[in-house]
């Protein structure tokens, strides 16, 4: 059985081994060093990243805001496009949606892309109940999965391992998933690299259920975008026929031009590139192009509970960048794992909490005071989450939900106590004269408190109690007792206990909505009223700015020598040629790389090829997977590159073919005229057509979930050679 965070102990447990733990610490903290690192090189280079930032935020409160309106628009565009949307209201109804899906097409294994919401409701394990395999893709998660580990960050899942640790790994058990480790394989990340290419292959090319998860939803247009690294995401995507994509209902936007904010902020935000080396960007089901039967599971899981908090609804806006985890002080000292939860870190710990109902569990109760509140992570959200003010709020609630019963800790002992105290003036007063007194008995030493108190005073000094109280003070300088029913004072403050007494729902404290009874309504009739009950009073969000959006800077008035610097950033090589001696620059790339057989979009021009001599395939639109992962190299056009990022853009048309053609073989050819080199994402946003199936590629395929050591080419292309075409 798949290992679970089930039965993890409470975060200061979990934290006190992570710390007793030598190598778990130093690998956290070079990793997160590093990669806060690239963050912010990558960040300063936009002068534009705060308002950035405030788009994203804004443009996440008004898809919360009218989160019922889009889900519905999202479920009809998604039918319309020839998909399936299927709602699920708990984990355990997700499950069993996936695993009769999977059942329905006979398969007994899937590969899955990363995802963090197939982590949270344990679909590894309900299909392996049901005799269905799932087979990990993306290289950290593959580690985790080949190790019986836990993952223990967001985005690189196995970064508590080093090489080493990962070499014993692959060697010890790869050959019971499949293709063995080879038996001289080194401690070279490249090395590993390669392994698990050749591990999954095979299985890419067999299986016939993919299950992915998505970053964004798109109401708009129905369209699913992922962004990934490694191609491995591609694979899964586009090379089975059936595919089933996991999705939170916090992950639907309002529009497409959305996306030109968060290809941004997501990529800078999570490893520190300007551009992760695959977007994949799909609307319902393409003829012949990619899964032809394509399923939607929108999970609710607590989401709907979590955005009837006023307050706590601003951890619904996160788009799982672990931005936060790479800052958190925390975090690079525990790891993970201490968190006891899918979802570590600062996001982790109000997530958690949200979702379990803060108090469900020891784990959940735990989590909102693992953390410092020193604001790094706020500052670090790509989406402005203010996570301290959550943090603070979960805490609260925490203690709520214990007030009426009898107190069980020495703090709670504590608390009470000085809840007597404080509840009543004349009990306040006598203790108040009570220190004053001690005044004259203990001079002006620092107290040493006792008993369990005495690890409050072994570190801090604590002075006596003034020789008059506050009250006293008052009452002399000020001649009125703020206590008596005749002062003003005690007179505002009446009036404001009243008030508050008064309101229906005081700001912060979740509202219940009524009981649901999902055995007479259906499960969409379920979750779409606890969302429209959570927003019943939720203001209309203010408007987007799209302030961001600024003419082309100084640097970008020549787009095309940007765009080819930033392409040889990714190790691609770019080469520069005219319309009359393109045949000669595509062959020459061909040769360079030893290429003598070849894959070529039906609708590309064949002058071309005039002067390559090697075996051409022409792909209309039925070449078998076996016949593509022949093929040495494919040649192809674009829609557009993007300059600031170095990005080709990929729109699946006539001259670019089918997306499996530029995935599966080793060496990609890509032709690009100037006139199709924009500046930055926004200006190519919006010139896409949703509805045809997109790949954005930024160079080779790569990973760096090895000791964050950069690889190039995992499971997509190992060489992006980029052709532009003057004049």
């Amino acid at each position: 059985m798949s290992r679970t965070f089930a039965g993890s102990p409470d975060f200061p447990v979990g934290a006190k081994v992570s710390l007793a733990d030598p190598q778990l610490r130093s690998n956290l903290s070079r990793a997160t060093r590093t990669i806060r690192d690239k963050r912010n090189l990558r960040v300063s280079e936009l002068d534009t990243w705060e308002e950035l930032r405030l788009a994203g935020e804004a443009i996440k409160r008004e898809a919360l805001a009218n989160l019922h309106d889009l889900l519905v628009t999202f479920e009809k565009n998604v039918t319309e496009a020839g998909g399936h949307v299927h709602w699920a209201i708990d984990a355990a109804h997700a499950q069993r949606i996936v695993v009769e899906l999977v059942k329905a097409t006979g398969a007994q294994d899937v590969v899955k892309v990363k995802t963090m919401t197939s982590a949270e409701i344990d679909l590894n394990s309900a299909l392996e109940i049901e005799g269905i395999t799932a087979y990990e893709t993306d290289l950290a998660e593959l580690i985790v999965q080949l190790g019986d580990d836990l993952p223990s960050h967001i985005v690189v899942p196995a970064i508590h391992r080093n090489r080493d640790e990962v070499r014993a790994i692959f060697l010890e058990h790869m050959s019971e998933w499949g293709l063995k480790a080879p038996d001289d394989l080194t401690n070279v990340p490249s090395d590993l690299a390669k392994a698990a290419r050749l591990h999954l292959r095979e299985r890419f090319l067999a299986s016939r259920v993919g299950v992915s998860g998505a970053n964004f939803l798109v109401a708009e247009t129905g369209s699913v975008a992922i962004v990934e690294s490694e191609g491995n995401g591609r694979m899964c995507l586009t090379l089975p026929q059936t595919l089933i994509s996991v999705a939170g209902i916090d992950k639907v936007i309002p529009r497409f031009e959305d996306l030109d904010v968060f290809f941004q902020v997501l990529p800078r935000s999570a490893t520190g590139e300007r551009m992760n080396p695959y977007n994949s960007i799909w609307t319902g089901v393409t003829k012949d192009d990619g899964p032809q039967d394509f399923h939607v599971v929108l999970i609710d899981n607590g989401r709907s509970n979590a955005l009837s908090d006023r307050v706590g609804r601003e951890a619904l806006r996160c788009i799982r960048c672990a931005a936060c985890l790479n800052v958190c002080p925390v975090y690079e000292r525990v790891g993970g794992h201490a968190y006891g939860s899918v979802y570590p870190g600062p996001i982790g710990a109000i997530l958690t909490p949200q979702l379990n109902h803060v108090t469900s569990d020891h784990v959940a109760e735990s989590l909102p005071y693992a953390s410092t509140l020193c604001g790094a992570c706020f500052d670090a959200c790509p989406v402005r989450i203010d996570i301290p003010k959550l943090l603070v709020h979960l805490r609260g609630e925490v203690v709520n939900a214990h007030r009426s019963t009898l107190p069980t800790t020495q703090e709670q002992v504590g608390m009470r106590l000085a809840s007597w105290i404080f509840g009543n003036s004349s009990r306040l007063r006598a203790v108040a004269s009570l220190g004053a007194k001690s005044k004259g008995l203990l001079g002006d030493r620092n107290l040493a408190l006792p008993g369990w108190l005495s690890g409050w005073s072994r570190f801090r000094g604590v002075p006596v109690p003034k020789s008059d109280s506050f009250a006293t003070w008052w009452r002399r300088e000020r001649g009125d007792d703020s206590s008596s029913p005749s002062s003003p004072l005690h007179k505002r403050s009446l009036h404001r206990s009243e008030h508050r007494r008064s309101e229906p729902h005081a700001a912060g404290i979740r509202a219940k909505a009524p009981a649901s009874h999902v055995d007479q309504v259906t499960a969409r009739e379920a979750i779409l009223s606890s969302v429209r009950f959570a927003n019943r009073a939720e203001a209309t969000a203010n408007p987007v700015s799209r302030s961001y959006r600024r003419p082309a800077r100084a640097e970008l008035a020549t787009p095309v020598d940007l765009f080819a610097e930033r392409v040889s950033d990714y190790q691609a090589t770019v080469a520069f040629t005219t319309n009359a001696r393109l045949p000669d620059a595509i062959n020459a790339a061909l040769v360079s790389r030893g290429s003598r057989s070849l894959v070529f979009p039906e609708g590309a021009p064949r002058d071309w090829l005039t002067h390559f001599e090697g075996t051409t395939v022409i792909d209309k639109g039925q070449l078998e997977l076996a016949i593509i992962n022949q093929a040495d190299a494919v040649v192809t056009g674009c829609t557009a590159g993007i300059a600031e990022t170095g990005t080709v853009v990929l729109n699946s048309e006539p001259d670019q073919g089918r997306r499996i053609i530029t995935l599966i073989p080793d060496h990609h050819v890509v032709i690009i005229r100037e006139d199709q080199i924009v500046s930055d994402v926004p200006d190519v946003i919006e010139h896409l057509n949703p509805a045809r199936p997109q790949t954005w590629i930024s160079g080779p395929s790569a990973t760096s979930d090895i000791e964050l050591s950069r690889v190039e080419g995992v499971h997509g292309p190992r060489q992006l050679d980029v052709i532009i075409v003057r004049g």
